[in-house]
C-alpha cells in the first residue's frame, strides 16, 4: 500500500511539477531531481573526494537562495528528509550549485553511510508572494554499492577537437559513461566549472570532444588553459543504458585528469591527476618494451617515483629533443639518502636506459626557464617511459622549482665511466 502511494506522488510531481500549500504568486519548477551514490577521485578541482552520496536536482525555479533564514522567507529553498524519522531530528539544506551548462543546478553531498538508503524526501519551496512548495520522493536501493572507476586515460588528437580512450576494470558493470569537462581556473575561483558534459553508451571508450559539447561556445578548448577532465563509470536504477540521467542513475565512480591542449605531433599521452602538493598522480597498466607518455607541467626538473611496492621500475626514460637545447642530467637515487648523477648533458634525440632490473625513482634536471614554456600548460613537456615488467603504475611526477646542486666535476667523470654514460660537456643555466 505504501509503495503505490509513493508511486502516485511521484507521478504528480512529475505529471504536474508542483504540489501547492496555498496560492502559485511564484510556482516552484524542478526538474530531474535525483539521489545517488557518488565516487569522487582526488582531483585538482578542489572538490571532495572518497564515497559520498549526493541529493539534488539538476534545474529548480526560481533558483534556490544560499542565504540561511529560519524561516524560509528569503526566497526558494531546498531541504532533504529521510522518510519514517522525524524531520526536525534529520533535515538538511540543499544548495544551489550553478553550473555553465545548467545554471538551476541544485546539490548537496553527505559522506557515505547505511543511514543515506532507502526512501527520502525532497523539498522545494518559495515564500515569495504566497507559499509554493514541491516534494518529490526519491530513492536508494538498501543493497546499493559504489561503482568501480575507469582506468588507463589517454589523451590524443590535437586542436579543437581532442581524443579521450580509457578502459574499465575488468568485470566491471557499467550501464554509461559520462564525460564532464571543467575549466580549472573556474573551479579555483570558486565558479561553476562545468563546460561541457556528454553521456556515452556502456560499449564506448573513446570519445573526440567536439565544440558542439560546450553549451557555451566561449567555454570550447583553448591554448594555454587548463582543464580537466573527469570520465565517469554510470551504474544505473533499472540496471539498463537508455536513461542516463541523474533521475536513473543509482551509483557514479568520477576519475578526473588534468591536461591542456595538445600542440600538433604530440603523441598519445597517459594523462594524470594534480595532487595539491604539486606533484602528478598517475593510474595506468603497463607492458616490458612499451613506451608510455606522460604530461606534467614545465618546471626546471622533475623527480620521478613508482607509487606501490608492487610497481614496475623505470627501464628508460625519453625526454623531449625540443625543449631549449634538448640536453638534460639525468639522476639516480643512492639508497641512502642522496641523488647520483646518471648522465650529464643528456642529448634528448636518445632514450636513456637505465640497466638490469630498472630504478624505482630518479631526476631530471636542466629544463632552461629561458625556453620560455607557459608553466600552466601540462602538456608542455611530454615524456616516454618504459617499464621493467607487467602491471601498474601508480607514481607521481614531482615538479622541481629550485636549482639542484650537482656533483663536483671529478665525481661526475667517475659516475659517468661507472654507469657507461660517457661524459657531455656542461652548459650554462639560465635562472631568471
Amino acid at each position: 500500500m505504501r509503495s503505490s502511494v509513493r508511486a502516485a506522488a511521484r507521478a504528480a510531481a512529475w505529471v504536474l511539477g508542483v504540489m501547492v500549500m496555498g496560492a502559485q504568486a511564484a510556482p516552484v519548477t524542478v526538474s530531474v531531481p535525483f539521489f545517488n551514490l557518488e565516487y569522487r577521485g582526488v582531483n585538482s578541482l578542489g572538490y571532495s573526494t572518497g564515497a559520498l552520496v549526493r541529493f539534488g536536482a539538476n534545474d529548480v525555479s526560481p533558483v534556490l537562495t544560499n542565504s540561511n533564514p529560519a524561516d524560509y522567507a528569503l526566497g526558494t529553498v531546498g531541504w532533504v528528509t529521510k522518510d519514517g524519522v522525524n524531520s526536525s531530528a534529520w533535515s538538511r539544506r540543499i544548495w544551489s550549485d550553478p553550473l555553465p551548462v545548467a545554471s538551476g543546478f541544485s546539490s548537496r553531498y553527505f559522506q557515505d553511510d547505511p543511514f543515506f538508503r532507502g526512501d527520502f524526501t525532497l523539498h522545494f519551496r518559495n515564500t515569495v508572494g504566497s507559499v509554493d512548495q514541491v516534494d518529490i520522493p526519491v530513492q536508494l536501493d538498501p543493497n546499493a554499492q559504489h561503482a568501480p572507476k575507469i582506468e588507463n586515460l589517454t589523451l590524443s588528437g590535437t586542436g579543437a577537437a581532442p581524443t579521450f580512450t580509457w578502459s574499465p576494470p575488468a568485470n566491471a558493470t557499467v550501464n554509461g559513461y559520462r564525460v564532464n569537462i571543467y575549466d580549472r581556473a573556474l573551479a579555483l575561483q570558486g565558479l561553476g566549472a562545468n563546460v561541457a558534459s556528454i553521456n556515452l553508451q556502456p560499449t564506448d571508450n573513446s570519445i573526440t570532444v567536439l565544440p558542439q559539447h560546450f553549451t557555451n561556445p566561449n567555454f570550447a578548448f583553448q591554448f594555454n588553459t587548463q582543464y580537466v577532465i573527469e570520465i565517469s563509470i554510470i551504474q544505473t536504477k533499472d540496471g539498463l543504458s537508455n536513461n542516463l540521467g541523474n533521475d536513473n542513475v543509482q551509483a557514479i565512480a568520477r576519475s578526473y585528469a588534468d591536461f591542456t591542449r595538445l600542440q600538433s605531433g604530440a603523441p598519445v599521452v597517459n594523462l594524470p591527476v594534480l595532487q595539491p602538493d604539486g606533484s602528478f598522480l598517475f593510474n595506468m597498466t603497463v607492458q616490458p618494451g612499451q613506451t608510455y607518455y606522460i604530461d606534467p607541467e614545465i618546471a626546471i626538473g622533475y623527480d620521478y617515483a613508482i607509487g606501490n611496492a608492487g610497481d614496475p621500475f623505470f627501464a628508460s626514460v625519453d625526454l623531449p629533443d625540443d625543449i631549449g637545447d634538448g640536453l638534460y642530467d639525468i639522476f639516480g637515487f643512492d639508497g641512502i639518502g642522496g641523488w647520483t648523477l646518471l648522465a650529464a648533458n643528456w642529448d634528448g634525440h636518445n632514450v636513456f636506459a637505465f640497466g638490469p632490473g630498472g630504478v624505482d625513482r630518479f631526476r631530471v634536471l636542466g629544463i632552461e626557464t629561458s625556453a620560455g614554456l607557459d608553466p600552466a600548460n601540462t602538456t608542455a613537456f611530454i615524456t616516454g617511459l618504459t617499464f621493467t615488467g607487467a602491471g601498474r603504475f601508480t607514481g607521481t611526477q614531482t615538479p622541481i622549482t629550485v636549482e639542484v646542486q650537482l656533483p663536483e666535476p671529478s665525481t661526475l667523470a667517475l659516475l659517468a665511466v661507472a654507469f657507461g654514460a660517457g661524459v657531455w660537456r656542461r652548459r650554462a643555466r639560465t635562472t631568471a
